[in-house]
């Protein structure tokens, strides 16, 4: 679950595109710092699963149907995204 206030402005590192849709890496320091792969993120208000991690970065794949229909599709390296993590069980709303 997510409450809808940016914790982090990250950065687009690459922005990869394949068949399958797009691997995008995002320069988060404070996300990355407590963040592990398999986590759910809400970049730019699309939740995302982590799918890779190096120092104060986080990678991600989007489908197609994501680019499509969310603001992700458009993103260039360089490009600013807000960033969420999920909430876990016991945090305050």
């Amino acid at each position: 679950m997510f409450t809808g206030l940016v914790e982090e402005v990250g950065t687009v590192e690459s922005m990869l595109r394949t068949s399958g849709g797009a691997r995008i890496t995002v320069a988060a320091p404070i996300a990355s710092a407590t963040s592990k792969i398999g986590d759910s993120i809400a970049i730019s208000g699309a939740c995302l699963t982590v799918v890779g991690k190096a120092s104060g970065s986080l990678c991600f794949e989007a489908v197609p149907e994501t680019l499509a229909k969310t603001t992700l599709g458009s993103l260039r390296n360089g490009d600013a995204v807000n960033i969420e993590r999920s909430l876990a069980v016991g945090d305050r709303l």
